[in-house]
């Protein structure tokens, strides 16, 4: 970071030796996509096109959708490829790599996913911390888990500046309620515009996430997982004003996540 950028670099190699590469920028301070737009704009990238059916644009300040402008050339790249088509994925993040053979579908969810969070979507920028701790081929169940953590972590900064946090975690299953409108749409627009399953898979993988994340907030999924928090509640009494008890601790049985 020390040009003041985060920096992300994919590539895709197919098994007839073609590959791919993606680099990505994004600003330090707030992870916002650095990107060059192209001049040749197609008709599908204009916000009307196809606008998701909550989205708080107005096209007279915004004619083109953010999103479908940062994705073009990752769409244009892929209009054809067939959806579980294997890859070879390398990923050099500043910390780390990573390597894997996987779809290509699941491939393309790892990068759309950067790109729908930072490209300056007001609907999705509420994701966007998430890309802080970017994990490549990351399951349901972790994604669920950062989008917790994050959200939490959200309610502690948004306390400290004088806001009222939610601890019900309400907002959050909010969110990913309109998380799952973005996908629906933007997929409803790539589909118009003519593109592959590959992508269009991928932005379905993608609302597969936005579905089980909002499942975890189940009151039953969520005590799954208070088991893992024990040593936290040493000491802890907690009363419930209808019927005042001590806290009980779940069983090791009940963790299932």
């Amino acid at each position: 970071m020390g040009d003041g950028t985060v920096k992300l670099h994919y590539e895709i190699t197919f098994k007839n030796g073609r590959k791919i590469s993606f680099p990505i920028e994004l600003k330090s301070d707030t992870l916002e996509l650095i990107t060059r737009k192209p001049s040749d704009l197609p008709d599908w990238t204009q916000l009307t096109f196809h606008q998701c059916s909550h989205c708080p644009l107005d096209s007279k300040t915004h004619p083109r959708c953010p999103i479908a402008v940062n994705i073009l050339a990752i769409a244009r790249e892929f209009a054809t490829n067939i959806s579980y088509e294997e890859v070879h994925v390398s990923i050099q993040t500043q910390p780390r790599s990573y390597a894997r053979d996987i779809s290509l579908q699941d491939a393309l969810r790892s990068i759309f996913g950067i790109y729908m969070a930072t490209s300056g979507c007001p609907v999705m920028d509420k994701l966007r911390p998430l890309v802080l701790t970017h994990l490549p081929f990351a399951t349901i169940a972790e994604t669920a888990y950062r989008s917790l953590s994050m959200y939490a972590l959200a309610q502690c900064l948004i306390h400290k500046r004088g806001g009222k946090a939610d601890l019900e975690f309400k907002g959050l299953g909010e969110i990913y309620k309109a998380v799952e409108i973005v996908n629906r749409d933007f997929h409803r627009r790539l589909k118009s515009a003519g593109f592959s399953d590959a992508s269009l898979n991928a932005i379905g993988n993608l609302n597969c996430y936005a579905q089980f994340t909002q499942m975890t907030l189940e009151p039953e999924r969520l005590k799954q997982m208070e088991n893992l928090f024990q040593a936290y509640y040493e000491g802890l009494k907690v009363v419930n004003h209808a019927n005042p008890k001590h806290f009980n601790r779940p069983r090791l049985s009940d963790h299932s996540i």
